[in-house]
């Protein structure tokens, strides 16, 4: 009897997540099980909590309104783009805010998903110990399998 416990991928709408997304999106359709896609907005105290377009102060919306319309906006042109993915157009999806890594994981562990799909950007040598590698975290922290993927056209830096 198959596990119908769901595949959670995480994104942040960049070539490497979107690779991810779609192979979890054909992964969950070969295995019969639901997709939970995932995006966490950087945690405030980390990073400005507004952003501004122009310098009109109308357009002033916070970290979370700005990611809520980008997540839309990602989901809605992949969707357009690969409607053949049932998975894809009944996934289900999720934004928080936090740590990455952290966030992810928690949503792993509350949802009981079976494995965990991420993009990574395929960064070495000081870029990668700079910057570090969210993918690599949650696989470190992970219980439950990780799958690392890299756009087709992605080049290590």
């Amino acid at each position: 009897m198959p596990d119908s416990r769901s595949i959670l991928v995480a994104v942040d709408f960049s070539a490497c997540s979107k690779a991810a997304l779609l192979w979890a999106a054909t992964t969950a359709d070969g295995l019969g099980v639901p997709l939970i896609i995932l995006h966490v907005v950087h945690d405030p105290e980390a990073a400005p909590g507004y952003y501004a377009r122009s310098g009109n102060l109308d357009h002033v919306r916070s970290m979370k309104e700005v990611a809520e319309r980008l997540f839309a906006d990602f989901m809605e042109a992949t969707q357009a783009d690969h409607g053949d993915l049932a998975a894809l157009g009944a996934a289900r999806t999720e934004l928080v805010v936090g740590l990455p890594a952290t966030r992810i994981i928690e949503v792993a562990d509350r949802e009981n998903v079976q494995q965990i799909v991420v993009g990574s950007q395929g960064r070495t040598g000081l870029r990668h110990l700079m910057i570090g590698s969210k993918a690599a975290r949650v696989a470190q922290l992970s219980t439950v399998p990780v799958t690392i993927v890299k756009a087709a056209d992605e080049t290590s830096a």
